[in-house]
């Protein structure tokens, strides 16, 4: 079993063609009761500010962009290719944290997670932050469900900003041993390959200055009790 993958810090930026994304290396576990968990601190102190749109937190990333799906082409950053099917949470600059589930199709799953925390959480206020995801799988008592923690700073243990959770079938994912994770961020101007060819532009578009930096990483399976995670 591998029961996490860790690493320092890695820097986004939206110069190409208003998207930036990395994976983090994949990670297993034989106990099928498990569920996934990603930790990350973000730095959005230049993001949001430079025109960056939305910051992307996905786990279970399986296949890839080209012939069959909306992209037509390839979108590939640092050697791989985007993801064609995942799950998890993207972070607007507004304090809306919705789920998505990403599925092939130009109709991916999408729905506002409520802030049961009772704080605020304004990344405008609030640019560095610690987010962890949660997800279970359909074998596991946390089937069909996501949760999302966000606390203030650079720590896991932090002031909380915001906790909520999802459940429903569309937020499930079968268990398959393993999963892998990404994160990322996207700009309104971004041009998908349909638009040019089906081969990707990497132009400057509308936010070419939006910086992300993603620090202190983890990414592991272990036993969830509870979604969302709590303080």
């Amino acid at each position: 079993m591998t029961p996490h993958r860790t690493a320092h810090s890695r820097e986004l930026r939206l110069t190409p063609n208003d998207l930036d994304f990395c994976y983090l290396p994949r990670v297993a576990s034989s106990v099928s009761s498990y569920g996934c968990e990603l930790v990350c601190t973000v730095d959005a102190s230049r993001f949001f500010v430079s025109g960056g749109r939305h910051i992307v937190f996905a786990v279970d990333c399986e296949g890839g962009q080209g012939s069959y799906n909306p992209h037509c082409g390839p979108i590939f950053r640092y050697g791989k290719n985007l993801w064609a099917t995942a799950r998890g949470v993207i972070v607007f600059g507004d304090g809306v944290v919705m789920a998505e589930g990403w599925n092939g199709t130009a109709m991916p799953a999408l729905a506002t997670i409520t802030n049961t925390s009772g704080a605020v959480f304004d990344p405008g206020q609030q640019p560095i932050f610690t987010l962890r995801i949660a997800a279970g799988y359909r074998r596991g008592a946390l089937a069909n469900r996501i949760g999302v923690e966000i606390r203030a700073g650079g720590s896991a243990e932090g002031a909380l900003l915001f906790a909520g959770g999802i459940e429903g079938p569309e937020w499930g994912g079968d268990w398959k041993g393993g999963s892998r994770a990404a994160m990322g961020g996207i700009a309104l101007g971004f041009v998908p390959p349909a638009a040019t060819g089906c081969m990707e532009e990497l132009l400057p578009r509308s936010a070419p200055h939006a910086v992300l930096v993603m620090s202190r990483f983890r990414f592991r399976m272990r036993l969830l009790d509870r979604i969302p995670l709590g303080p």
